[in-house]
């Protein structure tokens, strides 16, 4: 496949789907109106479907892809044997895996990947989005955030997928800072751009226009009616016309018990933690919470 893969990474509740539909605004839209549908054109790398190819290789190894030490051994095989959708040289997908290396072998490497963006968010409001989510306490959720094992299941949709139901592939999450350091301190010298949350949501066009910069700069794109584009974006992926869309018509990523897109605030938990779980989160992610000013 080449070095086309451009990974739209987060931990999970952190802002990747609102950058998805920033992302389908500039290069998969000819005015910058985005839809639910269009979004879709960037894509979950965690599905099962694109496991079906394992089965021809080593039949044992399919039949226990629920072992994550044999999961590893195919990642970058996933990666490049992807058909992917290759918009202006890129084939963008969605990722919450931490970018680690199970047994030597590492989720992606520079020769499969292009660039990435990361978007982060303060663990103490990530702890309650992921609450409302997974169906968890809060308590479970901040534990989820603090457990460096933290797993999830990749989506099987049995129609595309060879694999048995009773097989549950996973993608190692980690802690909440683990997976912000995998990602924005590692040294595979490709570009990237980190961004937070909280700036995505309180002056999302001055992110828009970093994001549109970033791609000129380090992959020489252009972006044709820019202004119109941004001007749509800013309309199309505003959180309370998200929000309606979705009472409308339904929005796929949201679990059956919650609205995908909730309240789409900062600072949600001063209002809802209580001192021992705002001490909690605090105390375990210090370090990178003061790296990127949550304090």
């Amino acid at each position: 496949m080449g070095k086309h893969i451009f990974w739209i990474s987060s931990y999970p509740k952190s802002g990747n789907t609102l950058l998805r539909a920033i992302l389908t605004g500039l290069f998969f839209s000819n005015d910058g109106r985005v839809t639910f549908k269009d979004i879709e054109n960037i894509g979950l790398f965690e599905t099962t479907r694109r496991l079906n190819f394992i089965k021809a290789i080593n039949k044992e190894h399919f039949y226990n892809l629920g072992d994550l030490k044999i999961l590893s051994k195919y990642w970058q095989k996933i990666q490049m044997n992807q058909e992917l959708k290759i918009k202006k040289g890129f084939g963008f997908l969605k990722t919450h895996s931490c970018l680690v290396s199970i047994k030597n072998n590492l989720f992606t490497t520079k020769d499969l990947t292009k660039g990435y963006i990361y978007v982060v968010r303060d663990p103490r409001d990530v702890s309650i989005s992921w609450s409302k989510h997974s169906n968890y306490s809060i308590e479970e959720s901040i534990d989820f955030l603090c457990n460096s094992l933290s797993v999830l299941k990749w989506r099987n949709k049995s129609r595309y997928s060879l694999l048995p139901k009773n097989i549950f592939p996973l993608s190692l999450v980690s802690s909440w800072s683990e997976h912000v350091k995998s990602w924005t301190e590692n040294n595979m010298g490709i570009p990237r751009l980190i961004i937070k949350y909280e700036d995505l949501i309180t002056n999302k066009e001055m992110i828009i226009i970093q994001i549109n910069k970033f791609f000129q700069e380090n992959f020489g794109t252009k972006t044709n009616n820019f202004e119109e584009k941004l001007k749509n974006i800013l309309e199309t992926t505003n959180f309370n016309y998200m929000k309606e869309m979705e009472t409308k018509n339904g929005f796929r990523e949201a679990m059956p018990w919650t609205k995908f897109f909730r309240m789409g605030k900062k600072e949600q938990w001063k209002d809802i933690l209580n001192k021992k779980q705002k001490l909690k989160v605090e105390e375990n992610f210090r370090e990178y919470m003061n790296k990127f000013n949550y304090y």
